[in-house]
Order: structure tokens, then sequence, then C-alpha cells
């Protein structure tokens, strides 16, 4: 029974990776329309109905649906804040990369957990995982190029532009994990997934009312067509089913077990770039996403 339970959590967990690539694929799709700070707020306002349709359901039912207030508000607003932000940098880094670069980029992230852990977490860092580390970021020079930046006369400053708001988002998405590891034995999942969405929605609003966006030369703000409505719910869509597919992943299957697979991503991506975009990553960026790949699942079996 244990073993068939492991093998549906990873059935759920791949679901879960195409739901969030498909997310993402479509939130790209729409950036040649859409300004990026429209689409996040579009990713968690529709996120955040969802969820409180799905509470206000559990309540008419008389069952209790885990939402509590927070025990630890502080922690949950800066875990919150670096959802966000890994959200929008992310976005922003796939309007200019293909979707299999962002999402490599965006896999740097458990790495970079590494070298916060002792300052967040008090947690020891091994020389394997330091070596894990090294052989990551060389992983990720690979992918960047670095002729791109000596030769800089002749560097498409846009697509650099993209690589670093893609590990700005690598940042904030670890800063957003270690968040998590911090409320998980404390915070009940709904509880931490609906504050969350909340303050994504309320952050995303008030990016729209200062008429604000990092990069886009579109509107903050275009009224929407009937058709591009349903594609923008869609991402919301998407981002909440991907947020309850992982809930029923982890409770079938352990989360040594789940990472290695988390990488299949990658594979998502690419395969929405290809048939989307019809955009291949090259050699280079495998190799780079390899080494990153190996370097976090390495980490990850060291550590659990």
């Amino acid at each position: 029974m244990h073993v068939e339970n492991e093998k549906i959590g990873i059935l759920i967990y791949i679901f879960t990776l195409m739901s969030f690539a498909a997310m993402e694929a479509l939130a790209k799709f729409l950036s040649d329309d859409f300004s990026i700070s429209q689409i996040v707020w579009a990713r968690y306002t529709f996120h955040f109905v969802i969820v409180l349709f799905g509470v206000i359901f559990f309540h008419i039912l008389g069952l209790d649906s885990g939402l509590r207030f927070p025990k630890l508000i502080r922690v949950q607003v800066l875990r919150s804040i670096s959802l966000l932000l890994m959200t929008y940098f992310f976005f922003t880094s796939l309007s200019i990369l293909s979707l299999a670069e962002a999402t490599i980029i965006l896999f740097f992230s458990p790495l970079i957990t590494v070298l916060l852990s002792p300052l967040m977490l008090k947690e020891k860092v091994t020389n394997s995982s330091l070596l894990a580390v090294i052989i990551g970021f060389l992983g990720m020079v690979i992918v960047i190029n670095p002729n791109t930046i000596i030769n800089y006369e002749n560097m498409d400053f846009v697509w650099f532009k993209g690589i670093i708001y893609g590990i700005a988002g690598a940042l904030f998405y670890s800063l957003y994990q270690i968040g998590t590891r911090v409320l998980a034995p404390v915070e009940s999942s709904l509880t931490s997934l609906f504050f969350s969405c909340f303050a994504g929605l309320i952050g995303t609003t008030s990016l729209i009312l200062l008429d604000y966006d990092l990069s886009s030369s579109l509107k903050v703000w275009t009224t929407p067509t009937l058709k591009e409505w349903s594609l923008l719910v869609t991402v919301g869509f998407l981002g909440a089913l991907g947020q309850f597919l992982i809930l029923g992943a982890y409770s079938k299957a352990k989360a040594i077990t789940l990472a290695p697979v988390s990488y299949s991503h990658i594979i998502w991506a690419t395969i929405f770039g290809y048939i989307i975009f019809n955009s291949l990553p090259d050699f280079q960026t495998l190799l780079g996403g390899f080494l990153i790949v190996g370097a976090g699942v390495y980490t990850f079996r060291k550590t659990n």
C-alpha cells in the first residue's frame, strides 16, 4: 500500500508541475498584450477567489477547512512578499527568455537556500552542499555564457535583463521556501495558502492603482476582451489547481521522493515552449540546466 501511495503521489506531482508550466506558458503568451503587473494580479486574484469559494463551501457543509488566523504573522507576511516578488520577477523573466531558460534559472533556488540556511535557519552547511552550490553556479555560468558579458558591445541587453530578473526570482523563491519550512510545523497548509493569496491580491492591486510595472512598455492596465478575460482567469485557475494538487502529492509521498521529480518542470516548460512558441533550448542551456538539476537533487538527497 505504501508503494502504491508513493506512485500515486508521484503521478499527482507530475500533473502539478504540468499545471504550473501551463500557467507560466499562458503568462508568457499574455505578456505580449498585458503588463506583468496585470498578469500577476490575475494570477493572485482569481486564485484567491477560488480558495475563498472553497473555504465557504467547506463551511456550508459543516466541515473544518483548516483555515486559522496565522500564529506567526510576521513570517507569513515575509513569506507572502517573497512569493509575490518571485512571481513578479519570474513572470518578467518569462516575458523575455524562453520558457525552458527561465525555468532552469528558477531552479537555482535550492542552491541559494543552502547558502542562506546558516543565516536564517541556523543550519550547518556541509562540504558536500558547498560542492553542489559550486557545480550549480557553474551550470548557471554556462547558461548565461560569460562571453556575452565580456563582449558587451554585442550583448543583447534585453536578454541579459531577463537573466537578472530570473536570478532575482530564484532568490525570492528561496526565501519563500525558507519561510515555508518555518511555518510548516506551526500553520495549516490552507492558512498559509490563503494568506499568501490574499497578500498577493493586495500587493498586485496596489501596483495597478499606483500605475507601476517593472519593465513593460505596455499600459499597466489594459481592459481585456471576453476571450482575454477567460485566459487571465485560467492563469489564476492553473495556479490554484497546482497548489491544491501539490498538497495531495505530499499527502501521498515523502518530500525526498518528490524532490527529484520536481525537475520534470523543466521538461514540461520545454514541451509547452516548443508547442506554443516553437522554441527549444540550445545545447549550452541544456548542459547548464543538467548541472543545476544534478546539483539540486544531490543537495536534497544529502540533507534529507
